[in-house]
């Protein structure tokens, strides 16, 4: 009696044991992987709003390059513009930036883990249209400010990105992640934001 009382929780055991196994993610290679995020922009002023999608191949269970759009509705900008008298003014603004990048997601497979932690470094090119800002400056003297329009031309900049991350699958299908990433601009926009979004993602065996 008291082997059969040990031998049922012990039963029970292996077969919860057998459970977790059969549900813990596979992290498969050759596996398309869909998803789309939400989240916020930081830059020299404050935090916005942006969103995107992207789009990934599992090569092998770490390797997994991906192709990504996203969409910010403003980046804080910083400009230097000329003024009466040989003198010079900056100023902050804010403008639309559009992101399409490729790179790559180095995961980190957890036995038996439904967390999966990965790096992520991309690079790929930020397009901003033109547009025409008014911008007040304080001069002094009997006027008090001046107010100027500013025309800031459209551009199409070089970037590289990286930062980390964290997937949770739900199951072998779907899942959750968040992601923290650093931008480093080129040409005449150099300065330096980062973005953190939540998302979901299916994957498609």
């Amino acid at each position: 009696m008291p082997n059969r009382a040990l031998g049922l929780p012990l039963l029970a055991a292996c077969f919860s044991l057998t459970l977790a196994a059969q549900n813990a993610p596979v992290l498969r290679p050759q596996n398309t992987e869909i998803g789309g995020f939400i989240g916020a922009s930081y830059g020299i002023d404050k935090t916005r709003a942006m969103g995107g999608g992207n789009v990934a191949y599992a090569v092998s269970r770490v390797v997994m390059p991906y192709a990504e759009f996203s969409y910010f509705p403003g980046i804080g900008r910083k400009e230097t513009v000329p003024i009466s008298g040989g003198q010079t003014a900056t100023f902050n603004f804010s403008i639309p930036i559009s992101d399409f990048h490729g790179g790559v997601h180095l995961r980190v497979p957890i036995a038996d883990s439904r967390i999966i932690p990965y790096g992520v470094f991309g690079a790929g090119l930020l397009r901003s249209s033109s547009r025409t800002e008014r911008v007040t400056i304080a001069t002094g003297g009997t006027t008090g400010n001046t107010t100027i329009p500013v025309t800031i031309p459209s551009e199409t900049s070089f970037a590289v990105n990286g930062g980390g991350g964290i997937r949770y699958y739900v199951n072998e299908r779907f899942g959750v992640r968040a992601e923290a990433k650093l931008y480093k601009p080129t040409g005449n926009f150099k300065d330096v934001f980062g973005k953190v979004e939540f998302g979901v993602f299916f994957q498609l065996h």
